[in-house]
């Protein structure tokens, strides 16, 4: 079978202007891309909590995240500093027992969870939700 060999006119493009772009400082730390991540630092940090207290907190330099059942302070410490590149000044490590709740007649509980509040040093903020979309 005979191929047909064919020509195609390449056609510019209009050119659109540049827009000016401003180099902004700021304090806050952007996490990283998620390619660069390893698994043991986001299967560790699960996710901020964000609740009034945490909010107040965070006045404090205090970050509170929900984390894993085996997470334990030195491993909640070194995932902060791969996540988001700062060294937390301390850390404390929190279970939250399961609660007993009750649907009608149903008797049941809510799962039992870990958290962990995170203080940073002095001048230093996070911004925990420069990777949500």
């Amino acid at each position: 079978m005979p191929t047909k060999k064919i020509q195609a006119e390449v056609v510019d493009a209009p050119k659109v202007a540049k827009k000016s772009t401003k180099k902004v400082s700021v304090d806050a730390v952007a996490a990283p891309s998620l390619k660069s991540l390893s698994r043991f630092a986001t299967n560790t940090l699960l996710a901020p909590m964000v609740t009034e207290k945490t909010a107040i907190l965070s006045s404090n330099n205090v970050m509170v995240f929900r984390v894993a059942l085996a997470a334990t302070r030195v491993g909640v410490k070194q995932a902060f500093k791969e996540l988001y590149g700062v060294v937390p000044v301390k850390v404390n490590v929190i279970t939250v027992r399961p609660r007993a709740v009750h649907f009608g007649k149903n008797n049941g509980h809510l799962k039992s969870f870990k958290k962990a509040m995170i203080t940073l040093p002095e001048g230093t903020t996070v911004d925990v939700f420069a990777s949500v979309v």
